[in-house]
C-alpha cells in the first residue's frame, strides 16, 4: 500500500477564527474528495481566546503549530543502511560493505546510539598503514575474530578470550635456537609443523601458536600449552597468507572514526546544512532521531531528489503573512478573500479568490459544489 503524503493546510501567522476554521474545514473537505494525499490543518501562530472558545464550543481540536515549512532531513530519502558492530573484524566489515555496495557504514551500540562510522577508505588505510606488530593486542582482538579471518580451528583455548595485551605477531621462521631470542611472553607465534618451534613457543610463554597448513599438533604440545595458558589455533593457510590475513581480524572499532562525527537530525533544515554537505566531501552522513538514535544515512544524492513540503494557503496570499520558509515549500492551492499580494509560486497553482466576508464562506461553497 502506497503511503499518502501529507499536505499542510495553513492560515496566516496571526490566525483569527476565520483562518483557523478555514484550515480545519478545507483539510477535511480535501480528505473526502482526494484519495492520493492526506491533508492536515496546521496553524502558524497562537490562537486567540475567541477562536479557542469557538473550537471548544464545537468540540474541535486546535491544529498543531508549525513554525517553519522549509524542507527538513525527514522530508527527503534517508537510506536505511544497516549498522554494524565495532567487534566485527576488518575483513568481515569489508565483505559486508562490498556485498551491500556501501562506501560508508555506521557503527551502532545495542541501545541504538551511534558509536562511529567506518568507510572503505578507512579499511584501505588500515590495511596499508598497519606496521604495528602489536596491533591485535592494542585493539583487544578476540580469538574468535582470528579464527574467522584465517578459517582457523581452536585446538587449545577459549575462542571468546582476548589476545594477551603485550603480545606481538611473530613468524617462527628461524631455527629454535634463534627463535628463543625473539619470542616474548604473550606473543602470537605463526609456525609450521616443526615440533621444536612449537615447543619453543610454549616454553617462552607465547600467548598463542598459529599452526599453518593444517599441520598436526601433538598431544604433548597441547598438554604443555594448556599448562602454560598458551592458545593453539590451526589454519589451512600457509605462513605468508596467515601473516597477511591475521591483522585483518582487528575489530573495526579500533579504526572507526568516533571523534568529531558529522551527523544530522531529522529535524534539521536542508537550507541550514546544505553548505556543510557541499564543503565536506563525504558521500553519506548518519541521521539521528530526536532521541539521538541512529535511523539511516543521508547521501549527497538525496539532496537532488528531495521532496519539498506541500502547502495549501488559506485566508492569505502574501509572503509577509505566510509561515516561515514558505519560499522553500511547494504551494499547491491558495484560497482567500483578501486583496492580491506579491506572493510568487514556482509552478501554476489552484487560486480561488472571491470578494466575500471570510474565507470560510468560500470553503462552504466548495462543500456545496462537491456535494459534501
Amino acid at each position: 500500500m502506497v503511503q499518502r503524503k501529507d499536505v499542510f493546510v495553513i492560515g496566516h501567522k496571526n490566525p483569527d477564527t476565520d483562518s483557523i476554521c478555514s484550515a480545519i474545514a478545507y483539510a477535511n473537505l480535501k480528505n473526502k474528495i482526494t484519495k492520493d494525499r492526506h491533508f492536515v490543518p496546521k496553524r502558524a501562530g497562537e490562537i486567540s481566546n475567541e477562536t479557542k472558545y469557538v473550537l471548544d464550543f464545537f468540540g474541535v481540536e486546535s491544529p498543531d503549530f508549525i513554525g517553519h515549512v522549509g524542507t527538513q532531513v525527514r522530508d527527503i530519502n534517508i537510506k536505511p543502511t544497516p549498522s554494524i558492530s565495532k567487534e566485527l573484524s576488518l575483513k568481515n566489515a569489508w565483505i559486508t560493505m562490498r556485498d551491500m555496495q556501501e562506501a560508508t557504514m555506521p557503527v551502532v551500540r545495542d541501545d541504538g546510539k551511534l558509536e562511529g562510522i567506518i568507510s572503505v577508505k578507512d579499511i584501505a588505510t588500515a590495511n596499508m598503514d598497519i606496521y604495528e606488530t602489536r596491533i591485535l593486542a592494542l585493539s583487544e582482538t578476540k580469538y574468535s575474530n582470528i579464527l574467522d579471518t584465517i578459517d582457523g580451528t581452536m585446538i587449545v583455548g577459549d575462542p571468546n578470550a582476548t589476545v594477551p595485551k603485550q603480545g606481538k605477531i611473530l613468524i617462527g621462521a628461524a631455527n629454535p635456537d634463534l627463535l628463543e631470542n625473539y619470542v616474548e611472553e604473550g606473543d602470537i607465534l605463526i609456525t609450521g609443523n616443526r615440533f621444536e618451534s612449537q615447543l619453543c613457543g610454549v616454553e617462552m610463554n607465547a600467548g598463542c601458536l598459529v599452526v599453518c597448513m593444517g599441520a598436526p599438533v601433538s598431544k604433548t604440545i597441547q598438554k604443555l600449552a594448556k599448562e602454560n595458558n598458551c592458545a593453539i589455533i590451526s589454519t589451512p593457510y600457509d605462513s605468508y597468507m596467515t601473516a597477511r590475513l591475521i591483522s585483518q581480524s582487528t575489530p573495526l572499532g579500533y579504526f572507526m572514526r568516533k571523534e568529531k562525527l558529522i551527523t544530522f537530525s531529522t529535524e534539521d533544515f536542508i537550507s541550514d546544512i546544505r553548505g556543510m554537505i557541499a564543503k565536506i566531501r563525504h558521500r553519506d552522513f548518519p541521521v539521528l532521531d530526536r532521541d539521538g538514535n541512529y535511523i539511516g544515512m543521508l547521501s549527497r544524492r538525496s539532496l537532488l531528489e528531495m521532496d519539498n513540503k506541500k502547502i495549501i494557503m488559506v485566508d492569505h496570499n502574501e509572503k509577509s503573512q505566510a509561515v516561515d520558509g514558505i519560499e522553500e515549500a511547494d504551494i499547491l492551492e491558495i484560497i482567500d478573500h483578501h486583496r492580491l499580494g506579491t506572493l510568487e509560486t514556482t509552478m501554476p497553482v489552484y487560486f480561488r479568490n472571491q470578494p466575500v466576508g471570510c474565507t470560510a464562506t468560500i470553503v462552504y461553497h466548495m462543500y456545496l459544489e462537491n456535494q459534501v
